[in-house]
């Protein structure tokens, strides 16, 4: 690729620098899908695997530049970060679930898009899953008002160490935001939530917000309720943070460690990304439009990077 061989570091590269006169047609298509029609994409087969790992990441970031500007996704500063099983305790609140085989239920993450490619398939699982944000709200409201009432107050969640400059190891965001405008979501995994529950100083959560999650989950695994994708190698998809909620299978791994499940994880942030609910930006932290917005803000935070080792944990 020229921008290697011009010796342009890929965190340089920007989509200028890589016009891709093939696709460009194809990842318009893609971005305009995200944010203006389904709240989600998949561009499907890039010969990827016939790259080396180096490589892999330079492509990869390249085609995500034409739909956005990457953001840090944790506090080693990763700009692309690998979704594989690293051996770590599912129910180590030090962790993320994401470098596990379990299974990760409907939540959402702290930027405009997530973009996940896939190098290499499960043996058996791990299929990628999609609710709609509305469709979501909606059906709560339509069976229980009280209860999707609750998820429109702040729920407790664990930070996970991950804490912004004089903020609290706790965030305190609903699920269901509304600024005047529009409906936007944020899932929290129910681990982060329980294990928020060391902290003294923060507020517990009613047992309507616990009922109200556990409708919610119930209708996020009814029959034809979420969209469910089985990528394979060289497959991309894109999701939009605010309108879907995302979530993974549990999964079997294959016994060789060059087969593992194997993706790359993007964070894009989106200059014309809708406006956002206020209370978002406790999770996002920086949220107006036209603003390099969300990721990871935390207090110490590693400079930007890019590990090419898929072991190396988010968490380290």
């Amino acid at each position: 690729m020229a921008t290697r061989d011009a010796g342009l570091d890929i965190m340089q590269i920007k989509a200028a620098d890589v016009p891709l006169p093939h696709a460009a047609r194809t990842l318009a298509e893609a971005r305009k899908d995200c944010l203006e029609r389904f709240g989600f994409s998949v561009v499907r087969g890039f010969p990827i695997s016939i790259y080396d790992p180096e490589m892999q990441a330079r492509i990869y970031w390249c085609v995500s530049r034409h739909l956005g500007d990457p953001v840090p996704q944790n506090r080693n500063g990763h700009m692309i970060g690998h979704v594989i099983d690293v051996g770590d305790d599912v129910n180590d609140p030090t962790k993320r679930i994401t470098q596990t085989t379990a299974k990760l239920q409907f939540h959402g993450d702290s930027c405009d898009v997530i973009g996940l490619m896939c190098l290499h398939p499960a043996m058996a699982g791990g299929e990628s899953r999609i609710v709609s944000v509305t469709t979501m709200h909606d059906e709560m409201f339509r069976r229980a008002p009280d209860l999707c009432r609750a998820l429109h107050l702040p729920l407790i969640e664990d930070r996970r160490g991950e804490v912004p400059p004089g903020g609290n190891p706790w965030a305190a965001i609903p699920i269901f935001m509304w600024n005047g405008k529009r409906l936007a979501g944020y899932g929290p995994l129910d681990a982060y939530l329980e294990s928020a529950k060391r902290y003294t100083d923060a507020p517990p959560m009613s047992q309507e917000q616990w009922d109200g999650l556990r409708l919610f989950r119930e209708i996020c695994e009814e029959p034809g309720v979420a969209l469910n994708t089985n990528l394979q190698v060289g497959d991309i998809q894109y999701m939009h943070n605010p309108v879907v909620f995302h979530a993974r299978r549990s999964y079997r791994d294959w016994p060789e460690p060059e087969r593992r499940r194997h993706l790359m994880r993007i964070w894009l942030s989106m200059p014309d990304g809708p406006e956002l609910p206020q209370s978002m930006a406790e999770r996002w932290i920086v949220i107006e439009r036209g603003a390099l917005r969300g990721g990871v803000h935390s207090a110490g935070r590693k400079a930007p990077n890019i590990p090419l080792d898929p072991t190396i944990r988010a968490f380290a």
